[in-house]
This record gives C-alpha cells, structure tokens and sequence, in this order.
C-alpha cells in the first residue's frame, strides 16, 4: 500500500481515538489514589525543579521522573487542574491505535493492522487508561516504537543511522518513563544476542564495548532512577508472590474471548513470521512472569504494556479466518476478505461492553474489577473548605492519603494530619500496612522526610483535638486503626458519607468513605 493512503489511515485512526479520548475530559472528574500522586510529583517539579532529585527534605518518585516533568512543565504553562493533568496520556493514548494498525500491517498485512487498529481505538481497558493521570499508556507507546524501530533496524534494507539514533533515544526515554519498560529492554537485549550471535561475539571483542558497560554500570549505580527501582526488585526473595490467580481471572474471566483468539493469532504467526512474534511472545511472557511472581502488587493496569499486543494477536486470528472463509466461497470480489473481518470486528465491538460504539463523558477505572477507591473527592473538600476555618488556622484536617491533601489544601497548609496504621498485621495488594515515624518536641507523631504529622492510635486523635478547636477527619479505609474508627463513629459528628462515584459503570465498585468533624457547627 501507497505512503499516502497509509497516512490516511494513520491520520483517521488517531481522530477517532482522540475523540473517544477526549471527550468529556474538561468536566475535572476528581483524581483517584496515584493520580493525586502524579499531581504531588509535579508539583515538586514546578517548586524545586532538578533539585527535587538531591533535596534531603522532599520525596521525589524515581520511577516515573519524565512523566512527573512533563506534567509539571504543562502546569508552569497552563496552570494545575485535572484535565491538564491527563491531557498528555490522552494524546499518548491516541496515537497508540494507529501506531499498533501501522506495526501489525508491517509484521503481517493491511487487514490484520485495520483490525487491531479498530480494536485498539475501541477498546474500554485501552480508552480508560488513555484518561488517566498515569504514564501506562506512555509505556505502550514507547514500547510499539521501540518495537517499529527494532524491526527496520533488522531489517538490511532498512537500515540507516536515523533508525538507529530513534531507536537508541526511544529507549532512553523509555528508561526515564516507568520502571515497567525496563522488561522491554531487556527482553529486545536477550532477543538480539540470540538472534544475532556472530554480530555480539564480534562486538564482544571491542573495547569500546567494555567502556559503554562501564559506563552504563556507573550510571545504573548512580542514578536515582535505575538504582532505587533495582533494589526495590532485588530486595528480599526472588520470587515475591503468586498473583497468577487475579491475572489469570482477569484475562481469562474479563477477556477470554480476546485472550483466546490473541493466543491462536501468535500460534498462526509464529509459523510465517518466526523472527519477530517470537521477541513478542518471549516480551509478553517475560512481563507475566514479573507481575505475577516478581513483584507483590497485583493490578489490572500492570497488564496495560502487554496489552497492544493482545489485541495485535486477537487481529491476526480474525484476519485469518476471514481469508479462509472468503477462501471457501465460490465467488470472489475486491476486498471481500477485509470486508468480512469488519464484519467481525463490528460484532465483537458491539456485542458486550469491553468495547465502546460512542464516546463517554466518563470511563469507569472499575469497569473490570473493583480495584481503586473513587468517590466524589470535590465534594469532600469543597465540604471542608465551606465549612471549616482553615485560613484562621483553627481547624485540623485528617485524611488518609497526603497527596490528596495536598492537592485541595496545597503543601503549606500547617494543619493537616495524616491517619495511616502504626505496624498492622495484614498486607494491602502485597504492600505491608506499616509506618514509620518520629516524635516532635510536642510529643506527636512525625512521618520522617514529609514531616506530616501522623495519626497512628486514639491518643494522637485526642491530641489533636486538644490543639484545635474544631477539626475533620476523613476515612475512607476500615483497615486503619480501629480504636479511632470506633471514637470517630461514637463520639465525633457525622458530615457525610459517600460509597460511589455516580458515574461509576460498575454496580459493585463500593468504596465506603465518612467525613467526621468535631466544633463544626
């Protein structure tokens, strides 16, 4: 096909998705737990700039730095709101769609990369996280171009010092973006040298190679990025957990219909284009064996790398059958295969609710499973700020997420306490419940590096009862300590009490939350 009419093509997918995408977005739907992360990180950004990496009094997160400064550079620009926060991953998210069509109609033909494209641009897991203040989608972009550029790079024909230099700068950029793109790196390094033996064996005797090693290990021990998400990983057993039980349900339960068919399409594939499908299937089964064994948290979200290629495998199968079928028929006419697998692709989309025919002011990251806590945050702190004195400095305000805090009050609110556990027992999506602190002068409890002063038992409670007159405080988690729970129920006012977002698809996603306060009138 003509680089033109590819273009069209390309150029087509990306409104399409951009619209799916964006729609909707400029309502400021409230943050969800990381998102007010994000907003935290990048805000670290605007006030210290490249010191947020040496600063011994703020926590800065290594392992998404180039996200955090981009939306940090957007907010110097545009100012801090929601929408601005999530615009970059709309346009990421946007691109994705016509990048897989155009990687799948090079690795296979020009139905199977319609096909994926129509089902990446369509997809509610896709569009989800395409909205989100997060840089998965960001990975999935980065991956496909790493992917498109390694392949012309073995490609003899195709090779050039541009395709080199693009791919060595996506794969910096890539390092820079989320730790998870690290299993990409070193997936394509294995692949390489089995693929390309000789060539490393020749290269091995280089001195120059050895120097670009050394220069690497210099960097992987000095960097705050590389350095901090190695030991993370490295810290304690190999073989962290068992997560094979959510994944699986989730792509079994959730997505069997796609899973089933991506599986049959890379079996298929494999036959005709060896080279290629097998650096995809090691990727995709390299990154399941990381997020079910080597790291403890378990979401749906971490499937999101992984996920363009699902959809890449499902299209193939589709388009295979499609031109058995037309094989089949006793007449023939022009694109009567692509035909068919529209046909197909149309069914799939508008038969169930993992895919989305018009666009939606609101995309549910519960849609799938009830995962993350989303209420109506605004009307919290709207709440708060109406009916407390903060600017008197007469009223605490206690929640248990920081970031949160900081993103309706800002960083130098004074008055602000943070309710977590002190050493619980139990483990929350692997991570265990426990805080470390410090006292003050005052006797209170202190959260090293944030300085936030920390509510741990109903003695803190008490505390800060005594110090201000009047006070709220927000919980959202039965986990946290019960003695407090129990005191705010039995003894402190009832202001509100939210357990859905109206928005929220997903009938089951229940996230009781209560606003207590105390002097309030």
């Amino acid at each position: 096909m003509s680089r033109a009419r590819l273009f069209v093509i390309f150029i087509l997918l990306f409104t399409i998705s951009f619209t799916y995408r964006f729609y909707g977005l400029t309502s400021n739907h409230p943050f969800w737990v990381d998102e007010f992360s994000t907003a935290n990180q990048a805000r670290l950004v605007v006030e210290n700039g490249l010191t947020v990496f040496t600063n011994p009094n703020i926590f800065f997160e290594p392992h998404n730095t180039l996200f955090h400064f981009l939306i940090g550079g957007l907010y110097k620009l545009f100012g801090q709101s929601e929408f601005i926060t999530r615009l970059p991953s709309v346009l990421a998210g946007s691109i994705v769609p016509p990048l897989l069509f155009l990687i799948t109609y090079r690795i296979f033909n020009l139905n199977t990369g319609i096909i994926a494209g129509l089902l990446a641009t369509t997809s509610y897991f896709q569009i989800v996280w395409s909205r989100q203040a997060r840089s998965y989608v960001f990975v999935q972009l980065l991956i496909l171009l790493g992917l498109y550029f390694y392949i012309k790079i073995l490609e003899r024909n195709k090779k050039s010092t541009f395709n080199v230099v693009a791919f060595g700068t996506v794969m910096a950029i890539g390092l820079f973006m989320h730790s998870l793109f690290y299993i990409f790196v070193f997936t394509l390094g294995i692949h390489y040298m089995i693929a390309n033996f000789n060539k490393v064996a020749f290269w091995m005797r280089k001195p120059a190679v050895y120097i670009t090693m050394i220069i690497i290990l210099a960097f992987v021990y000095y960097s705050r990025l590389l350095s901090s998400t190695i030991a993370l990983y490295a810290n304690g057993d190999i073989i962290k957990a068992n997560n094979v039980w959510y994944y699986h349900s989730f792509l079994w339960r959730e997505y069997g219909l796609l899973s089933y068919l991506s599986l049959i399409g890379f079996l298929l594939g494999f036959l005709r284009h060896r080279k290629i499908i097998s650096l995809i299937l090691f990727y995709v089964m390299i990154h399941l064996i990381f997020v079910n064994f080597l790291f403890a948290p378990y979401t749906s979200r971490y499937l999101l790398p992984i996920w363009p290629f699902i959809i890449m495998g499902t299209a193939y199968a589709l388009s295979t059958f499609s031109e058995i079928f037309v094989k089949r028929l006793r007449f023939s006419a022009p694109n009567l295969s692509l035909t068919f697998s529209l046909l197909l692709v149309g069914i799939i989309i508008a038969n169930g609710h993992k895919f989305v025919i018009k666009p939606n002011t609101f995309y549910s990251v519960n849609h799938d499973f009830r995962e993350i806590a989303l209420i109506d945050y605004h009307q919290v702190y709207n709440f708060i700020k109406k009916k407390g004195e903060l600017e008197k400095g007469q009223t605490a305000v206690i929640d248990t997420w920081a970031d949160r805090q900081n993103w309706y009050l800002g960083h130098d609110f004074p008055h602000s306490y943070l309710f977590r556990w002190i050493n619980h027992p139990g483990l929350t999506n692997g991570i265990p419940m426990k805080t470390e602190f410090t006292l003050n002068k005052e006797e209170e409890k202190i959260i090293p590096l944030s300085n936030q002063r920390f509510i741990g038992e109903l003695t803190d409670l008490l505390k800060a009862q005594k110090r201000y007159p009047n006070g709220f405080i927000f919980i959202d988690d039965a986990t946290m300590p019960k003695d407090v729970i129990d005191y705010a129920e039995k003894n402190l006012k009832k202001e509100l009490y939210l357990d859905h977002y109206p928005l929220d698809d997903n009938p089951y996603s229940i996230w009781p939350a209560t606003l207590y306060s105390w002097g309030i009138e």
